[in-house]
């Protein structure tokens, strides 16, 4: 790519909610300074004319949850030359990965859609992307945070490479002078959970879920403890972490991420 060039980009959705793309439509003067800064190969919420070239930069929101998404996050990954996974979905799976790997797939799937049922295209169990392909970057959020977005576009379409964000949720809580809801015996997996969100469920007096992903250097283990000292089940704590702090909390909690 030449110096008068301008890096291409393709922004892709899978399964989810497309609110990370809205998010990204709705920035009102930054969509403009995007279009004006990259070419923007597909983004199909924003551009009825996609095209399928090599990428400098790939967005990608939502998890993978069929067949032909695999197939075309393959195709993504050799046309990219850096991947981003984009929001909760596509970094640890979302609300629709909240029981992966429990080997009742099969099971869930006749409970809800009944037998003998034909799918468009073949359903499998819903994973991050990085369950199937390399990801370079992570942008966790449900949805993705503006600032930390267009930080993270702005560094890589002038190769830069992004500054990491090592914090947990409980850092930005305690820097908007919230006071702990884990001091009221309250459930809250903000110390485990990366930060980013600028702690906007505490700032609410509503606990941290998790929908930033795991910070991994929390201590998974002894939070387990402090939860269940509040009087809460082991089962009640990963049934609620589950719902947004999808399977890689889980397996923080249950196994240290191994």
């Amino acid at each position: 790519m030449t110096s008068t060039e301008k890096p291409k980009i393709g922004i892709y959705g899978f399964t989810g909610c497309a609110g990370d793309q809205l998010l990204i439509i709705h920035t009102e003067d930054e969509i403009l300074n995007l279009f004006g800064a990259a070419n923007i190969q597909s983004f199909v919420m924003a551009s009825s004319n996609p095209t399928e070239d090599e990428l400098d930069v790939a967005f990608v929101e939502g998890s993978v949850s069929t067949k032909e998404e695999i197939e075309h996050l393959h195709e993504i990954r050799k046309r990219a030359k850096i991947l981003v996974a984009m929001g909760n979905c596509a970094t640890n799976g979302g609300p629709q990965a909240m029981y992966t790997d429990d080997g009742k797939y099969e099971e869930r799937l006749k409970r809800v859609y009944g037998e003998g049922v034909k799918f468009v295209t073949d359903p499998v169990e819903a994973k991050p992307l990085d369950a199937y392909v390399n990801v370079d970057y992570y942008l966790p959020g449900c949805p993705i945070s503006q600032p930390q977005t267009f930080a993270l576009i702005s560094r890589l379409i002038h190769g830069a490479a992004p500054e990491p964000y090592p914090h947990p949720v409980c850092h930005e809580c305690k820097l908007n002078e919230n006071r702990c809801l884990l001091l009221d015996n309250k459930f809250c997996i903000g110390p485990i959970t990366l930060g980013g969100c600028g702690s906007a469920c505490p700032n609410h007096g509503v606990p941290c879920v998790g929908c930033w992903g795991p910070n991994p250097d929390g201590n998974f283990s002894q939070h387990l403890k402090l939860l269940e000292s509040f009087g809460l089940t082991r089962d009640e704590i990963l049934r609620r972490i589950r719902g947004f702090g999808g399977s890689k909390i889980i397996k923080y909690l249950i196994d240290g991420g191994n």
